[in-house]
């Protein structure tokens, strides 16, 4: 360490600890703060730089954003269809008052898609890392459910298959449900994945009994991009709907 000549308050030449002296050429003397040069290009810079950048930024969290998102869209869209005529029923039947329906739709869905990512800390890809459709549920209620053996998709029509056969409090009167969702296409703009829901619809108003039912699709989908829901309701209302199965969907 250097150190000044004299003290600081007198002639000061040198430096010592944060303090430089100089003389001008009019032979003034001055003392001012020392200064250290910026040094941005060594490792240990990089280093701090990349911490810096993981502490600030985490996919994990994003990924659970994106999932929220997914979520809230789907209910935003389907107000009437979905969560009125579903999840806000359920709430009413299970006297559920400290939350909406569209509150119960995302808090029992979240968990499921999210941890359905196959790497949640890293970025969200459609076709290799995004949440897995066949996870959502778009209708939850106490009626015996049933999954869905084939749902096909040809044309302008996704067809629906099942078992009729009732196991607990099911019947073959049970009105029969079809909804089918179109896999997360990510916005480049704003960077989050949207989720097209094809509503719920009452399917031809067929019953348990027909083990099949047909919803009326845009042409030109790609089946593998589609993921078919199957629900019921009871016929008196009594028991309300069941929770949803689900299938990824195929053309044959």
């Amino acid at each position: 360490m250097g150190k000044l000549t004299n003290n600081p308050l007198g002639d000061p030449l040198g430096k010592v600890g944060n303090f430089v002296g100089g003389k001008w050429k009019d032979g003034i003397y001055w003392i001012r703060a020392r200064v250290l040069p910026a040094q941005k290009g060594t490792v240990k810079e990089q280093h701090d730089y990349i911490a810096l950048r993981r502490r600030s930024f985490a996919y994990k969290q994003m990924n659970n954003r994106n999932v929220m998102r997914i979520l809230g869209n789907i209910g935003r869209r389907n107000l009437t269809l979905l969560i009125d005529n579903i999840w806000t029923d359920y709430c009413i039947r299970h006297h559920i008052h400290n939350m909406t329906g569209l509150n119960l739709f995302v808090k029992s869905n979240q968990s499921n898609l999210f941890n359905s990512i196959p790497n949640k800390s890293s970025v969200w890809v459609e076709a290799s890392n995004a949440a897995i459709l066949t996870n959502l549920k778009v209708s939850k209620g106490d009626l015996e459910s049933t999954p869905i053996l084939t749902a096909v998709y040809t044309g302008t029509t996704l067809v629906v298959t099942f078992a009729a056969t009732c196991y607990t409090n099911g019947a073959g009167t049970d009105l029969v449900y079809v909804a089918c969702a179109k896999k997360p296409q990510l916005n480049v703009l704003s960077w989050e994945p949207l989720l097209f829901l094809y509503p719920p619809s009452r399917g031809n108003s067929k019953t348990r009994t027909d083990a099949t039912v047909t919803l009326t699709l845009p042409a030109g989908l790609t089946a593998s991009d589609l993921t078919a829901f199957l629900f019921f309701k009871d016929a008196a209302g009594t028991i309300g709907f069941s929770d949803s199965t689900a299938l990824q969907v195929t053309t044959s």
